[in-house]
């Protein structure tokens, strides 16, 4: 019997340069069955937007870390504050040029 593993993704919320970044790194994944992942947040997102990407990848079985902008975190820590799950585990980007971005 062979051992077939899934592979498995990380999944990005953040800036354009910091969600660009990762593209560039090969982290981005779009294809004719699944959805993107990865999420550009703008001046224009709001953080009900921000809140239903992160459901969405944490309910996806092919995502196992999630990345997601320090700043762009606080906009919906109640939330972060309630995951509890170990994978999709959570890792929070300190963004060094945030001014940039306020």
């Amino acid at each position: 019997m062979t051992d077939q593993k899934k592979e498995r993704l990380m999944a990005v919320i953040g800036t354009e340069d910091t969600v660009t970044g990762f593209l560039l790194a090969g982290v981005g994944s779009k294809g004719k069955e699944t959805k993107s992942n990865f999420m550009i947040v703008g001046k224009d997102t709001t953080a009900e937007d921000i809140e239903e990407t992160f459901k969405e990848f944490i309910d996806r079985p092919d995502i196992a870390i999630i990345l997601i902008n320090q700043h762009i975190a606080n906009d919906i820590r109640y939330v972060l504050d309630a995951y509890t799950r170990a994978i999709p585990a959570v890792s929070q980007l300190f963004e060094r040029n945030l001014y940039l971005y306020i």
